[in-house]
This record gives C-alpha cells, sequence and structure tokens, in this order.
C-alpha cells in the first residue's frame, strides 16, 4: 500500500482528519478488511508531528514516514517502501494433541502435513495448528494462520496473506482429477477433500478469510472487495482450468461467497457442491464417508446461467424475491433521475445522444456517484480519452472544482491536496483500459480486460465508449448481425459476472438539421438490435433550456420507466445538478 493511501486514509478518519498533533490508534486499510475476527481492532498508530506523520500498523507491520510542510496540510508526500513483512519460524516439534485433535476430525497427520498444516502448542501449552502460506524461497513461512485445537474455534495470524491456502503436489502414480480446481471457505474443509481424494491428485485450495462479514441483499457488500484480493494474487492457481468447484457452507454467508467468486471467475466455469443437508464438507466427511465426500464433489451442479432448468433449480432466488420483493437499483445520486432509472447489475444499458450533447460527461456522473455512494469500481474503456485526461475530468466532479486555471467566473481550482485525495479516490475505484500501445478494440478484448478487473478489483460497472471505435472480429454479410452478436455477448457478461455493462452508441445523422429531434435506441446506427437487445436505453439530449434525460426503453419497471428529467450542467467541473430554470434578470424596459 502506497503512503499516498496511507495519507488518504488518514485525513479522511474522524481521529485523525483536523491533523491535531498527538498519538492516535485507527483501523489499518492494508489489513482490517482481513480480519475475520476483532474487525473494530484498531492496530495502526499514527503519530503526529509538525513536520511528519509517522505510522506503524502492529498486526500487518505496515509502516512508514509522511513528510508535512509548515501549513495544515502536507505539499509532499514522500514515498515509503512497504515494510515487508519478516519471515516466521516455527518450531520444529510437532503437538501429539493437535494431531490427535485433526485425527477426531476425520484428518489423517499425512494429508496434514502434506498441504502445509504445522500442530503446535502455544504459550499457553494449548494445543494448535497452522495453516502455513510458505514464502517464495519456500524456505520459511510468510505467514500462519493459527487454529484452537481444543474444542474453541479462535483464528489469529502471524503476519498476513492474501492469497489462497493449499499445497498441490502431483503423484505421478496417482490418478489426476483433470482441469478441476476446488475452492473451499475454510482450511478444515480443504483438509477434509483433500483426505477423500488422497489416493487421487486434485487441486483443493481454501480461501484465506472465509465468508464475508457484510452482505446486502444476498451480495457482497462493496465495502468488503478487499477480502477477495487472493482471486487477482493467485489468478495463477484458477486460470486455464474449465472447472472450478465452490465448496462453501451451505448458509446465507457461503452463498454468498459463492456468488461473488463466481462473479469474479465467471460463472459459465463455476459449480456449487451440494452436502446433502450437512453443513460442509468436514461434517459430510464426519458423518459419511470418503466415497461420499468424492461424490458430492464430482456430482458439483454448475451455477446457473444458460441451461436447461426448472424453476426449482432457482429456489433460493425465488424465495428471496417471495419474501423481500422486487429488487431495487441503487441511486443514480440525483434524486430526480432516479424517478426514471436507476442502476442494477446484470443489466445491459446503451446510452446515445448526438455528438457534443454531453454522453461521456453523464456517464462519468453516473460512475462517480456510484462509488461516492455505494462503492462501486468501475472498468472504462474510452476510446476517445487518454487515461490521465480522462482522470481529470473524474478529479473535477468529485472535488466540485477545475483542474486547471479556472476559465468561468465563480468557478476555482482544485488545490494539490484535492488533486492527490482526487487521485486516491479514482487509484482505488476505477481501472483504465488502454489501447494506445497497439491492438484493434474487439469486443472479445474489451470484455477480457473487463473481467481481469473484475478479479483484481471487484468491477460492478463496466463502460464502453462509444460503439464505434469497436473492431469487428470477423467478416458479417450484415454490419446488423454484428452488432447483434456484439450485444448478445455483452448481455451475457453482464449477466454471467452480475455487472452492469454501459455501452455508448452515437444515432445517425438526424434529418432534422435543428437539432430539436431527440434521437432513442431506434436511431443508432447499424442495427435494431440497439433497441431490442439493452434492458435500459438512455438519451441524453441538450434543450433550451437545460439538458435532457430520456429514457426510452425500460424492460424492468422496478429499476427504469420511461419519460424524462430535466438537468443543469455546470462547465467549470463537469458536474449534473438538479434542474433550477436560470432566472432572466436583465431589464428589458428601454
Amino acid at each position: 500500500m502506497q503512503s499516498k493511501e496511507i495519507r488518504h486514509h488518514i485525513d479522511n478518519h474522524p481521529k485523525t482528519s483536523s491533523l491535531a498533533l498527538g498519538q492516535y490508534k485507527i483501523k489499518c486499510p492494508s489489513c482490517s478488511d482481513q480480519r475475520r475476527k476483532n474487525k473494530n481492532d484498531t492496530p495502526l498508530s499514527v503519530k503526529i508531528e509538525a513536520d511528519k506523520i509517522i505510522y506503524h500498523c502492529f498486526h500487518c507491520e505496515l509502516k512508514g514516514i509522511i513528510s508535512r510542510t509548515q501549513g495544515e496540510r502536507p505539499m509532499k508526500i514522500v514515498p515509503t517502501k512497504e515494510s515487508k513483512q519478516k519471515p516466521i519460524k516455527v518450531a520444529e516439534e510437532n503437538s501429539d494433541k493437535a494431531i490427535e485433535w485433526l485425527a477426531d476430525r476425520g484428518i489423517s497427520w499425512e494429508v496434514a502435513e502434506k498441504h502445509g498444516v504445522v500442530a503446535k502448542v502455544n504459550k499457553k501449552h494449548l494445543p494448535v495448528i497452522g495453516f502455513t502460506f510458505a514464502s517464495e524461497n519456500g524456505s520459511d513461512y510468510e505467514a500462519v494462520k493459527w487454529r484452537s485445537a481444543n474444542g474453541k474455534k479462535d483464528f489469529w495470524w502471524d503476519n498476513n496473506a492474501s492469497k489462497l491456502w493449499g499445497n498441490y503436489l502431483e503423484d505421478e502414480k496417482k490418478e489426476t482429477i483433470e482441469d478441476t480446481v476446488v475452492i473451499t471457505e475454510g482450511e478444515m474443509d480443504a483438509l477434509a477433500i483433500a483426505e477423500a481424494f488422497k489416493d487421487f491428485n486434485i487441486r483443493v485450495y481454501s480461501v484465506p478469510n472465509g465468508s464475508p462479514n457484510k452482505i446486502s441483499e444476498g451480495k457482497v457488500d462493496p465495502s468488503e472487495d478487499g477480502r477477495f484480493k487472493y482471486v487477482w494474487n493467485d489468478r495463477e492457481k484458477l486460470d486455464g482450468f474449465n472447472k472450478i468447484i465452490l465448496a462453501s457452507d451451505c448458509d446465507e454467508a457461503g452463498d454468498c461467497l459463492v456468488h461473488e467468486l463466481s462473479r469474479r471467475l465467471g460463472k459459465e466455469k463455476c459449480y456449487r457442491v451440494d452436502y446433502k443437508g450437512y453443513k460442509d464438507a468436514n461434517e459430510l466427511l464426519l458423518n459419511t464417508n470418503a466415497i461420499e465426500v468424492r461424490k458430492q464433489i464430482l456430482n458439483a451442479q454448475p451455477i446457473p446461467l444458460h441451461g436447461l432448468n426448472s424453476i426449482d433449480h432457482y429456489q433460493d432466488e425465488w424465495q428471496s424475491l417471495y419474501e423481500q420483493g422486487e429488487p431495487s437499483g441503487i441511486s443514480t445520486g440525483i434524486k430526480s433521475l432516479d424517478d426514471i432509472v436507476t442502476l442494477q447489475t446484470g443489466q445491459l444499458y446503451v446510452l446515445t445522444g448526438y455528438a457534443g450533447h454531453g454522453k461521456s460527461a453523464f456517464l462519468d456522473q453516473l460512475v462517480v456517484n456510484a462509488g461516492k455512494m455505494y462503492g462501486w469500481k468501475t472498468c472504462f474503456a474510452s476510446f476517445e480519452k487518454p487515461p490521465t485526461l480522462h482522470a481529470i475530468q473524474l478529479a473535477q466532479i468529485l472535488t466540485g472544482k477545475s483542474f486547471y486555471k479556472p476559465q468561468y467566473v465563480g468557478s476555482e481550482r482544485m488545490s494539490q491536496h484535492e488533486k492527490d485525495d482526487a487521485q486516491a479516490w479514482i487509484t482505488e475505484h476505477i481501472l483504465f483500459q488502454d489501447y494506445m500501445d497497439g491492438g484493434l478494440p474487439t469486443i472479445s478484448a474489451v470484455l477480457e480486460k473487463a473481467k481481469h478487473s473484475i478479479q483484481r478489483n471487484g468491477t460492478r460497472i463496466v463502460c464502453i465508449d462509444p460503439f464505434n471505435f469497436i473492431h469487428a472480429e470477423k467478416t458479417y454479410a450484415l454490419e446488423t448481425d454484428m452488432v447483434s452478436e456484439m450485444l448478445t455477448k455483452v448481455q451475457l457478461f453482464a449477466k454471467q459476472h452480475d455487472v452492469l455493462v454501459i455501452f455508448v452508441a452515437h444515432p445517425s445523422k438526424p434529418m432534422d438539421k435543428s437539432g430539436k429531434v431527440v434521437p432513442n435506441l431506434l436511431d443508432v446506427a447499424k442495427s435494431m438490435a440497439w433497441s431490442t437487445k439493452p434492458d435500459v436505453g438512455l438519451t441524453v439530449h441538450r434543450g433550451e433550456d437545460g439538458v435532457e434525460i430520456h429514457c426510452t426503453k425500460a424492460r424492468w419497471y422496478w429499476n427504469a420507466q420511461l419519460g424524462r428529467v430535466m438537468l443543469n450542467y455546470n462547465p467549470s467541473n463537469g458536474r449534473y445538478e438538479e434542474y433550477t430554470k436560470k432566472e432572466d434578470d436583465f431589464n428589458w424596459e428601454f
């Protein structure tokens, strides 16, 4: 984690935002979202002095110094090297009591040791087991996750790891379960599956931090995105496999974990285990046998995607809709606009409007509002904007101030500190696809990069702006066929990864040259598919009194409806705001 991000965290924390001299204890932005227990712990020590800020996390050992000038706010941030975690040394002698505890859970010491388990006693002479994460050199441990082995379920860490737990050592004499990876919710479940498959080669890993703590409407709250860093960090363990079996617990938290992992990894390759009434793999092993565990793992069912299923296949979702009511999108951040459209993942929105009427600026406003209000992350494929210039526009919307010297009366320029804060926010919430180094932006290339952004950042919005930069991947007899096939791919991608895709497309040149006719999806060039494939259609149109936002297509009444709202556009900072009619204060009596 960079010093700039630490500074942003300190500046925005209630205890330290005033920068009053003194010593403070606050949550650590590097490790707090990884901790399952003691989530409210404040391990980050912050000492604010006149000329510098000293920080040190006593949990993950993140430390550094940020220099200050004599003013209230620092004008310079001195980069500091991240403090590397010290290697963990573990005593060689193993605890018989801890090994016996594993045996009581159906796990042999042979399997446990092979997968990186150590069995020790703690300072209180109580048996504990450690799930080790090997360092790059393989001679010591980068981190160890400990668990009590005396009937209690206490966990703690030596150092911290944001990667999957488990070792895969192939034995040429054993049959290999090909093209398959199993991911469990906990280490004991990974060991239970490894025990059941001990006469086979199978790749089985556990997530390092269990299921998410914060759940909103059955999905991971965006504040929990940091928990899933292991998906990106360990992508080489997961890429290239066509079957990823998600062996989570059978409860709400387990369902939520499956949803988020399948969203990031691709639902088309993910399968879910049914434990036949038992909570998890370890419980299934203890109450049945290894054969039954193998059977349930190998018979895991595909995550619902586009197969042929009865309604019983969707029982949980079906019941949830009955109990909780219709789905609801999130606010656009503009109250009047919410009357005609909200933002909903798993859908395709098409945004159109004449050149120069503000489509891209409106899209930026929606993205910034979703990030500020809900923590949503966005991946931009903006072919007309270099990332640096695009970031300037986003920073202006964030701060409400001009990046450059103001050109409008009453506007002001953002300070260096505000610029740095905006940069930190953009770094956390936005990823830019960059095609400036060559390569044609085909729809497959765009979606592949978007998929990586979901794995890496937990992206919830994908913006493609505009359509006419997309290069056809093959020759089509008719352009309408190309557009139809492309939009089908995008629709499926949105549903498979539970993201909102917003596609910007220009309309054909109007017959009416006055510019007063408002275009809709039927006017978008190349194909009628622009009207039939999207879930929501929006038009940005610059009228005489302000900017008009028209909703011209609404597939689902609960997140969009046909209509129009008026907004004001502020050219000094690029913001769209609630409409207020400007009064004409000129004295016409002469």
